[in-house]
């Protein structure tokens, strides 16, 4: 056993490892500059640090865990950078020679399936003093413990020393894109990584906030959102302000470099007793209708942005046609004069349902994540295969049109694919053509079409995605509570049990396990891709209610 005694004061030597230095020459360790050892031993001075023989080492007897878990995460970093933080040891009062591990257990099974000769240990003179160190040790992820924002500053130490997220993800056995998704999270305000420490913000959800990093006020309405996918219905919306944003400036500077003057909308616009007209609605002296990019920079001419959703135009109009010479046409309807009072609250009406029907929009693209994340697993096809059935077997699914190609994101194929398919794939085609048919049906609402919107349906859709953990918006939960304001009385689907056995109950699957070439097998069998076939299950929530 190799020993190296690390005094209470720094040590002259050069030869020897000052405070908080560890030999990086040692086998199967390498040290880092800003160790976390360094402050213990300068308040504790019995302290040694040894390089020892892993094999050497005793388990603690008193150890909570009675069984090594998976040590492969642990193998896979300390292959690269060695082991970051010595194990914690004390003397057997039995055999002052032998060593007992305090904390490390994990660290000395990855050393030896590693075959390291020795391992780095602080030795403490009795359990005591190694209670004291345990308590202030940082032990750089290799044990549960530390926080999200603890994690991504341990990373970000890393990167100063010239490591790419690449190498980091390999020392980690983690993904580079969690790795990337962990270093954004020292670019956010203190209230996100709070949120993160406290687990109310996932590392996905701290990448999708790094694009607001520079905007505090949308960074706050978003914390204040509910966490999981109301969270995701907050970035959404802001996402969305953001665009308009950009896409106004943008139609804000053409104007600018063309030379039209830009005012705001005038009030009333549209209204038989406001002045200003619209260009499109204008004709000159000889009938003939105006042609908007010549006449936007003539002499009573001026434009402002009007905005839908998140896109942004420019309506040009002449502030007095007839002082210009010009003649309204004459529309093929036109709104009736109003009172002032009686503009403002249409006005309003309008606003409102132009707002509504925004937020419907951006509630349905949250959706379909909602959909691509969940609704591909085998358990959920399981799930929802008997309403799916009963639709088609009833003969009132209704017409299929894919929407935001939804149907082939979830599973579903069509052509040659489906004519070989087996009875697994089949059963997810029609899960997914139902899933589409319900979206289709919700999205009605956003385009104004409530009076074709199928309101059992919806209930039953927003009812279920609720249920299978997604959250609605605050538009969502008005057009909830619009379309049915009692609760959906289910009925018991046919309890003809058609499972097979050998289907495993857990098993899960994803579109690309059902590429067209792998549906059948050389002797025109199922093939193993195809091998678990989804369970039907015996009984199924919900009404009888059809999708449109």
């Amino acid at each position: 056993m190799t020993t190296t005694v690390l005094p209470a004061t720094a040590a002259d030597d050069s030869d020897r490892p000052r405070h908080g230095e560890l030999d990086e020459t040692a086998e199967g360790f390498a040290g880092l500059p800003g160790s976390t050892v360094g402050p213990l031993f300068a308040t504790q001075s019995a302290l040694r640090f040894d390089y020892v023989d892993p094999a050497q080492l005793i388990d603690n007897p008193r150890n909570l865990r009675t069984s090594i878990a998976d040590v492969e995460d642990l193998k896979a970093s300390m292959a690269v950078v060695g082991i970051l933080c010595p194990l914690v040891v004390v003397p057997v009062t039995e055999h002052p020679d032998q060593l007992m591990i305090m904390i490390g257990h994990r660290r000395k099974a990855a050393a030896l399936a590693l075959e390291f000769p020795l391992v780095p240990c602080i030795v403490a003179p009795d359990e005591g003093a190694a209670a004291g160190i345990i308590a202030q040790l940082a032990e750089n992820g290799d044990r549960v413990g530390l926080t999200a924002t603890e994690e991504a500053e341990g990373f970000y130490q890393l990167t100063l020393l010239d490591w790419s997220a690449e190498k980091i993800a390999k020392a980690r056995n983690t993904s580079t894109a969690k790795i990337k998704q962990s270093l954004s999270l020292r670019a956010l305000p203190e209230a996100a990584r709070t949120a993160a420490d406290a687990g109310a913000l996932t590392l996905d959800d701290a990448a999708r906030m790094a694009e607001f990093s520079d905007q505090p006020a949308a960074m706050n309405r978003i914390l204040k959102a509910a966490p999981g996918w109301g969270f995701r219905h907050a970035v959404a919306t802001e996402r969305s302000k953001q665009t308009y944003a950009a896409a106004k400036e943008r139609v804000k500077a053409e104007l600018v470099l063309a030379g039209v003057k830009i005012t705001g909308k005038p009030k009333g616009f549209g209204y038989p007793d406001c002045p200003a007209v619209d260009a499109r609605q204008l004709e000159d002296a000889a009938g003939e209708p105006l042609d908007v990019e010549q006449v936007r920079t003539a002499p009573g001419f001026a434009a402002f942005i009007d905005k839908n959703l998140d896109t942004a135009r420019a309506v040009v109009y002449c502030v007095d046609p007839g002082e210009y010479g010009y003649t309204k046409r004459q529309p093929y309807g036109h709104r009736s004069a109003l009172s002032d009072e009686e503009k403002a609250a249409r006005e309003q009406a309008e606003a409102e349902k132009a707002a509504r029907l925004e937020a419907l929009t951006i509630a349905s693209g949250v959706r379909a994540e909602f959909y691509r994340q969940t609704y591909t697993a085998t358990k959920m096809i399981r799930k929802l295969f008997p309403y799916a059935l009963r639709d088609a077997v009833a003969g009132t699914g209704g017409y299929f049109n894919d929407v935001d190609d939804l149907y082939p994101a979830l599973g579903g194929v069509d052509g040659d694919a489906l004519a070989v398919a087996k009875e697994d794939l089949l059963r997810r085609c029609l899960v997914a053509k139902w899933i589409v048919r319900h979206e289709r049906n919700l999205r009605q609402a956003n385009d104004g079409w409530s009076g074709y919107l199928d309101d059992d349906a919806a209930a039953l859709w927003l009812d279920l995605l609720v249920a299978d953990g997604y959250a609605l918006s605050d538009a969502e939960t008005a057009l909830r509570r619009d379309v049915t304001p009692d609760p959906v009385v289910e009925a018991d689907p046919a309890t003809e049990d058609l499972d097979d056995p050998e289907a495993p109950e857990d098993g899960e699957s994803t579109p690309e396990d059902f590429a067209a070439d792998e549906l059948v097998d050389e002797d025109g069998g199922q093939g193993e891709e195809l091998a678990e076939v989804v369970a039907l299950p015996t009984a199924a929530e919900g009404p009888e209610s059809l999708a449109a």
